[in-house]
């Protein structure tokens, strides 16, 4: 519930006299100060009945992908650690690592995920805030001595918890920066109202030098780069974590889960985002139960983990002082060094032993579907919290060039030859909005094109209102306005997409939660004109090829009202992308539905994909709603739209035949089909290349088997592997 004067009195916080001023700058009002007060005393005070405690600590790291970072995100790696650890007062660790697992994507990373020094906060935060090494500049804490100066205070809400023989009334406080510091953070801070514990701690980092901490001997020129590199850096980097306690024997709170997450934001040709996720877990806690621990000193010169602390690292491996990667999986090691208050040592045992651990569990790669949520109900409420901030203070600018458009600047294709074209993004001030301004002008055809564009992606999802005039393409799967296709055009020959112009504007809407998560709705209305072929390429020709590109085909002329269901689906590492549109217009009206499934695989230790395609069209024959068999997308040995139908199927199987994930040889074989012939002829097509780089880039050779037919040349990218 929303709190108000009465609420906040039934919390049982202590009101400040009424004579006594509150500095509004600092406290929201009388009762945020008398609760920040108390819970400032509580953090420099911790309980000190807590003498020690024992615990089993898992940690999980993940690395997944998605659209946006409030949307679905489609999980790439994971690994999964296990450890037993032993902390007393003031601040000693000791930290037993029993079992380290990972997903086969992982088979390349270094196991020891953040063993060099404890990777979780094993008791309360101090005065500054730092996960896992992240960010580089601890952030101070909202809580800390003179904290007051640079933080604003609201209280906000309040939840109750029953637990037995208690109920808990947790009061959260809103913080929020009073202006720009070194590193600070902006969020959610949550307190017991009865003891002024904290309860859980959900921010996101911010400040000036947040990536760059200055040393004591920089010149003002060596902290204006560090500012600036911080500024770019927090344009693409975002840091949220979300730290949460439990009530342990109905006394201490300890502790339960913290949670850190680094999201890439990425705006160069594509856009999207990758979060690198770690979530640690606390259980099964004895406490005041172990004997003191017996930490060993070590040899104070050692190396030093460059956060003003000392460490040394041990190997297991008889004779051997300084231990290779080599030798730590084989023999294990241990770790030693010095933080606040307090001493720490890890010991980790050979790798064959961390593999055999018991778990209770198979890994997947999917997180939990209620920590999924949970993490993204916390990266939603920050980024709403965020939008409310100075943009300077996060690296936003008020405009700039449109990075996903910039590898659109050059393209080239039958229809407008090289074209050239800019993009702008301007942010108006609205939560969540970017205001996307694209020109484009072919040299072939001498035809402007463009579009404006309001773009609202935030927590509930994306929304997209678009006014345009574009060059588009007939299929779904094609990409032939990318830059891949681009360079196929030019230097071997090949323009795989049909094209035709379009005018109109409408909007779409993708819910980032719900049964229609992930799901594209789109309506628009649209004037279709034909686009006939103005160009080849002259590099083809020069190469020895003829240069010569086929015609572009023409469409059904008209003004159509479009609406369009695209969802897209993730099974594991599959893909699957199916859809439905229709046209209506004055004369004619019909509509389509195809579904595009990739389906990667592994066979013997080697990476391989299986694709399916199929596609279906009624209605008038409208030929912008027609499928074509033939070209990289459907049956490789043959020219794009060898044959066109209503309707078609296709199925590609290639295979890796190394293990390289820089280079790799691949075969592949391809067979598809229109529907509706009178006999079962489909075209099969065979062939083999080299994958650079995990299928990001492509050689194709491919021939025609049925029909026999001339040997092929295709440079791809983003081909399956």
């Amino acid at each position: 519930m929303r709190l108000t004067v009465l609420a906040a009195a039934l919390a049982g916080i202590p009101a400040v006299a009424s004579g006594q001023a509150v500095d509004t700058l600092v406290y929201a009002d009388h009762y945020t100060q008398a609760l920040v007060t108390r819970a400032q005393g509580r953090h420099l005070r911790q309980d000190s009945l807590l003498q020690a405690y024992r615990a089993l600590v898992t940690t999980r790291v993940d690395v997944s992908a998605g659209r946006s970072r409030f949307a679905k995100q489609f999980p790439l790696l994971a690994h999964e650690t296990t450890a037993l650890l032993h902390w007393q007062r003031p601040n000693d660790l000791r930290v037993e690592v029993l079992g380290v697992r990972r997903t086969s994507a992982f088979r390349d990373v270094q196991a020891r995920v953040g063993y060099d020094r404890p990777w979780f906060v094993p008791r309360a935060l101090g005065d500054s805030i730092r996960l896992m090494g992240i960010p580089e500049a601890a952030a101070l804490h909202p809580l800390a001595p003179g904290a007051e100066r640079y933080y604003r205070y609201a209280v906000v809400d309040s939840v109750l918890v029953s637990l037995p023989g208690r109920t808990i009334r947790a009061v959260g406080i809103r913080v929020t920066p009073r202006e720009l510091a070194p590193a600070m953070v902006a969020g959610d801070l949550w307190v017991d109202a009865e003891t002024a514990d904290v309860v859980r701690l959900m921010v996101r980092f911010l400040g000036e030098y947040l990536w760059d901490p200055p040393d004591e001997d920089d010149t003002p020129e060596d902290s204006a780069r560090a500012r600036r590199g911080t500024r770019w850096a927090q344009r693409f980097l975002t840091v949220d974590a979300d730290l949460e306690y439990s009530l342990v024997e109905n006394r201490f709170w300890m502790p339960y889960r913290q949670m850190l997450a680094v999201t890439a934001e990425i705006d160069l040709l594509i856009r999207g985002a990758i979060p690198v996720r770690a979530v640690t877990v606390f259980r099964d806690y004895s406490v005041n139960t172990d004997a003191p621990l017996a930490l060993d000193t070590f040899d104070p010169v050692s190396d030093d983990t460059g956060r003003g602390e000392r460490a040394q690292t041990l190997c297991r491996e008889p004779g051997v002082t300084r231990c290779d990667r080599g030798s730590r999986d084989q023999w294990g090691y241990a770790r030693r060094g010095t933080w606040t208050a307090g001493r720490w040592e890890i010991t980790v045992p050979p790798l064959d032993s961390l593999e055999q651990f018991a778990w209770t569990a198979p890994l997947t790669l999917d997180l939990d579907a209620g920590d999924s949520e949970r993490i993204r109900r916390a990266i939603a409420d920050l980024g709403r919290l965020a939008e409310g901030l100075p943009g300077e203070w996060l690296g936003r600018r008020a405009w700039g060039l449109d990075l996903a458009e910039l590898g659109r600047i050059a393209r080239f294709n039958r229809v407008q030859g090289v074209s050239l074209g800019l993009g702008v993004v301007l942010r108006p001030g609205v939560a969540f909005s970017t205001l996307h301004l694209d020109g484009r002008l072919g040299l072939a055809d001498l035809r402007p094109t463009g579009g404006l564009t309001w773009r609202r992606d935030g927590p509930s999802g994306l929304l997209e209102i678009r006014a345009h005039r574009r060059l588009v393409e007939a299929e779904p799967w094609t990409n032939g306005l990318g830059l891949g296709n681009s360079l196929n055009a030019l230097f071997a020959g090949h323009d795989d997409a049909d094209y035709y112009l379009v005018t109109g504007g409408g909007l779409s809407f993708t819910p980032y939660g719900g049964p229609l998560a992930d799901v594209e709705l789109a309506v628009g209305v649209e004037a279709h004109r034909g686009a006939m072929t103005e160009a080849g390429s002259a590099l083809n020709d020069w190469l020895g090829g003829s240069g010569v590109l086929p015609p572009n085909p023409d469409v059904v002329a008209g003004t159509f009202l479009r609406t369009a269901v695209r969802p897209t689906r993730r099974l594991g590492a599959s893909r699957v992308q199916l859809g439905v549109e229709g046209l209506v217009g004055d004369s004619a009206a019909g509509g389509r539905a195809w579904l595009n499934a990739r389906i990667p695989f592994r066979l013997t230790g080697r990476s391989g994909a299986l694709t399916l395609t199929t596609g279906h069209a009624i209605g008038d024959s409208l030929p912008q709603l027609r499928f074509r068999v033939g070209g990289p997308a459907t049956v490789r040995g043959y020219d794009y739209g060898t044959r066109v139908g209503r309707g078609i199927w296709a199925a590609q199987l290639d295979v890796a035949l190394s293990r390289h994930w820089l280079v790799a040889p691949v075969v592949f074989a391809d067979v598809g089909d229109t529907y509706g012939s009178d006999r079962f002829d489909p075209l099969v097509g065979v062939g083999g290349g080299l994958s650079f780089f995990g299928g990001w880039l492509r050689f194709n050779g491919a021939v025609g088997l049925n029909p026999s037919g001339d040997f092929r040349f295709d440079l791809l990218f983003g081909a399956p592997r």
